[in-house]
């Protein structure tokens, strides 16, 4: 009897043991913060979105239907390494979090700051990777230093340039400071860029009134190839300010830049941002796609939500509503129209803050108000 009472009792000691940590890691009595991975346009974003919530408010999640309507369901790759370096970053554990599960739980810490490195191993998207982890650090008071390789520019995603310069903008604008630098650039099919980013701590994000009209100085052009002749990046950056001309936007300043990488590729950004505007518009290169379609596509966009009177690009609307759904008072930002990426976040920050919205039509553009749940 006692050979068989002793093995028992330390399995049941392991697994209190195991039990008091869970509790210890997740805070006492803290419920898990329940979130349908369907919801919405049911992709990537909203669990990105509810990672990042659980980081900076410390509360565990449980995200179950993830991906679920897509042709592939469940986790990709690129899911999986953002998670990881969340709970990296936090020093918080996650179960099911492997490529092709459908569900995931993620109980994170109360990590600090420090240096991380980390290798997606593919063409993920790095901007789709710090769209979680930027919010998730700053709001969290931390601090960090960050290597990524990847993608940088890659379908589907934000590219580096976009993010560097009208995210960063934005985001420091309400308080949550970044530096974001490309050392390398990375295209599909085989990555291998390289950016580093530091992040600072924010006690918390201020809130933002943008409501225009926007007063805009003139247009920035940014255009890329790498691993490509030179005239391609030349010809995209021609092709982009040639098309905000003819809309009668005026270009301050255009640039070209021939990089090398493993795979070649090329990328073309407009933006503006100052006090009240904060607009982008970027487009990839692809094979069969010629540069001059690839400038014109990212000029057509910008021009078009400049003749909206929105202060903030559509992309932009999705990162910044639940960084404002966290601050103190009332935020209003002129867009160009709601999304299904918007009310998607919009419905995660309404689980864990309980904050409210509307979105007003006007007659070429919308009105979205963020009323935080401590406001007032």
């Amino acid at each position: 009897m006692a050979l068989r009472f002793r093995p028992t009792f330390r399995v049941v000691f392991k697994r209190m043991g195991r039990f008091l940590i869970r509790r210890l890691e997740s805070g006492p009595d803290v419920e898990s913060v329940e979130v349908d991975g369907s919801y919405g346009e049911g992709g990537g974003q909203i669990l990105r979105t509810a990672a990042a919530f659980a980081v900076a408010l410390q509360k565990p999640i449980r995200v179950t239907n993830i991906r679920a309507g897509r042709e592939v369901p469940g986790l990709r790759q690129q899911h999986v390494s953002a998670l990881e370096i969340l709970a990296a970053v936090s020093r918080g554990r996650l179960e099911g979090c492997r490529v092709g599960s459908q569900e995931i739980t993620f109980f994170p810490g109360k990590g600090g700051g420090g240096s991380l490195f980390f290798d997606l191993k593919t063409a993920a998207s790095i901007t789709l990777v710090l769209q979680a982890v930027v919010p998730a650090v700053s709001l969290s008071r931390g601090a960090l230093s960050l290597e990524l390789v990847g993608g940088t520019d890659v379908p589907w995603s934000p590219t580096f340039d976009y993010f560097a310069n009208v995210v960063r903008h934005a985001f420091s604008s309400v308080g949550v400071v970044f530096h974001a630098e490309a050392v390398s650039r990375g295209y599909y099919p085989k990555g291998g860029g390289r950016a580093k980013v530091s992040i600072e701590g924010c006690d918390s994000p201020k809130s933002l009134v943008m409501v225009g009209p926007p007063r805009s100085v003139g247009a920035s052009v940014v255009s890329r190839c790498a691993s490509l002749p030179d005239h391609v990046a030349r010809r995209q950056m021609v092709s982009a300010v040639d098309t905000l001309k003819s809309k009668g936007i005026p270009v301050a300043q255009a640039t070209s830049v021939r990089e090398q990488s493993i795979s070649p590729g090329s990328s073309v950004l407009v933006w503006d941002v100052a006090t009240d505007i904060a607009v982008g518009a970027d487009s990839i290169g692809a094979r069969g796609k010629s540069a001059e379609s690839v400038g014109a596509e990212a000029g057509e966009r910008f021009a078009s939500t400049i003749a909206s009177g929105a202060c903030i690009d559509s992309n932009l609307a999705d990162m910044l509503a639940p960084v404002l759904s966290m601050a103190q008072d009332e935020s209003q930002i002129r867009i160009q129209g709601s999304t299904e990426h918007l009310e998607t976040n919009l419905y995660v920050a309404r689980l864990f803050t309980s904050s409210t919205y509307s979105i007003e039509k006007k007659e070429t553009s919308s009105v979205l108000r963020i009323t935080p749940a401590s406001h007032g």
